[in-house]
């Protein structure tokens, strides 16, 4: 009894992630892939074992404009050859008939219930017209700011949850032992968006967000999108092409369970026009 016990325990400690206060991390650098877009991997360590990689897109919103599509459930390699994105990723939780849980705003038109109040977070973008006053694109805290989605002045938007790091740095989610591949939009303090991927599903959604806070990208919002199979990111530049999860493991996905990689909403990035 006592030899399956410390088995048992064995294989909790193996699995479960370590605290962020406990991660550290390679020294990395961008690289810079388009105009006003760049890239890194961060690999996370864990006593120098590397236990998991972070994927990052950092966005410049006045080189680069968002755009979110919604419809027929299908592949992101599907979704980006029919809006020609330059980086493309999954949007937030929908339900088992491919409907948004929380609302979605494409070019002005909603989709999905105008309020959830699960959902903690909208992601905006492009503003009616040119205001000064109005930033391109960012996140919106729904528990500090209560928003009516039919007066936004932004065409593009989403909602999700939960919202990991606030304004103020605090952590808005609580523990759990759940891991699982993420998918995170955030905002930085210099107004670019930042969109970080896990290649694998070694954190928690609490764990992350204390790892994010130990990086040095200056985070100032952080937003959790859809995770698990749906968590993916896909970048075609001219510069730079990158699939996460690659071609091969999508198909190893597949082929247990065919709907495992489709997604009815993403957001996409493309350049501006000048």
């Amino acid at each position: 009894m006592l030899s399956r016990f410390l088995f048992v325990l064995f294989f909790l400690i193996a699995v479960m992630p370590a605290s962020a206060q406990d991660l550290s991390y390679l020294d990395f650098s961008w690289k810079t892939i388009g105009k006003g877009l760049s890239f890194t991997r961060i690999e996370v360590l864990d006593k120098q074992a590397i236990v998991e990689c972070l994927e990052l897109v950092r966005i410049d919103p006045n080189l680069n404009s968002f755009g979110i599509f919604h419809g027929q459930p299908q592949r992101i390699s599907n979704w980006q050859e029919c809006t020609n994105a330059a980086v493309i990723f999954n949007a937030s939780y929908f339900t088992s008939q491919g409907q948004p849980c929380g609302a979605v705003l494409v070019d002005g038109t909603t989709y999905g219930p105008l309020k959830n109040s699960a959902m903690r977070g909208m992601f905006v973008a492009e503003p009616r017209g040119l205001s000064p006053d109005l930033p391109r694109a960012t996140i919106l805290d729904l528990t500090a700011t209560p928003v009516d989605i039919k007066k936004l002045p932004w065409t593009q938007g989403l909602m999700s949850f939960p919202l990991l790091l606030d304004s103020r740095g605090a952590i808005r989610v609580k523990n759990s032992d759940l891991q699982s591949q993420r998918t995170v939009i955030c905002t930085d303090r210099k107004g670019n968006i930042l969109v970080c991927h896990t290649a694998g599903d070694y954190f928690t959604l609490y764990e992350l967000a204390k790892y994010l806070k130990t990086i040095p990208l200056d985070i100032d919002m952080a937003l959790n999108l859809d995770g698990g199979s749906k968590a993916q990111l896909l970048i075609n530049t001219p510069d730079f092409n990158f699939a996460s999860p690659s071609y091969l493991e999508q198909s190893a996905r597949e082929f247990f369970d065919s709907d495992a990689s489709l997604l009815p909403t993403v957001i996409g990035v493309f350049p501006r026009k000048e």
